[in-house]
């Protein structure tokens, strides 16, 4: 990957579906779920990590919380993205709880986004997964600005105004960690030699 991107990582997040624990260090394969999206993400120029967890964070990253702390995703993404100063021409967003981030990035990167203002990961089904794209970085800030106050607004209303072309895998590289299922799954395929669970 190149270094023409910034990265905004949400490391938040109350964990409700898998107890109330800290997701970002929930352990998947002998590491942290955090440390999946920081591999796939190592190369950008600005990394931004919001929210609070004991998960290891390389120390170049810069730390924000959002306003108010658990205001949503939405309110995340949009506090690393103004944390940024000297902004690079795109952004990633990606979410802790994505093992799949890694080659997920890698398809974001090479898909050919033409004049949209980004490339977001999909399911098969074309539901888009907001929080695994690739966004040019002035359109995100246009519609942070547009959204008005985040807190506790959906991705989909910080989002869902964009041109954005969506790109898809063979194996569910997309797919999150909401349940300890999920978790169980992801495991099961990663001690299989498998880059993801089915899609």
């Amino acid at each position: 990957m190149t270094s023409g991107f910034d990265a905004v990582v949400l490391a938040g997040g109350a964990g409700s579906r898998l107890g109330g624990v800290d997701k970002a260090a929930v352990e998947l394969a002998g590491r942290s779920l955090l440390s999946w999206p920081l591999e796939a993400v190592r190369d950008a120029r600005n990394l931004v990590v919001v929210g609070e967890t004991v998960a290891a964070v390389p120390e170049r990253a810069l730390r924000v919380v959002e306003e108010p702390a658990g205001g949503g995703p939405a309110a995340a993404s949009v506090a690393g993205l103004r944390a940024i100063r000297d902004a690079a021409d795109w952004t990633c967003l990606i979410a802790c709880d994505l093992p799949g981030a890694v080659r997920a990035i890698q398809l974001l990167v090479g898909a050919d986004a033409g004049d949209a203002d980004g490339v977001v990961m999909a399911a098969p089904d074309g539901r888009r997964q907001w929080l695994l794209g690739r966004y040019r970085t002035a359109a995100l800030r246009a519609a942070a600005d547009a959204l008005g106050d985040p807190a506790d607004r959906s991705m989909r209303a910080l989002l869902g105004g964009l041109r954005l072309t969506t790109a898809t895998a063979a194996e569910g590289v997309w797919r999150d960690v909401d349940t300890w299922s999920d978790h169980e799954q992801w495991a099961r395929a990663l001690s299989d030699g498998r880059e993801a669970p089915q899609a």
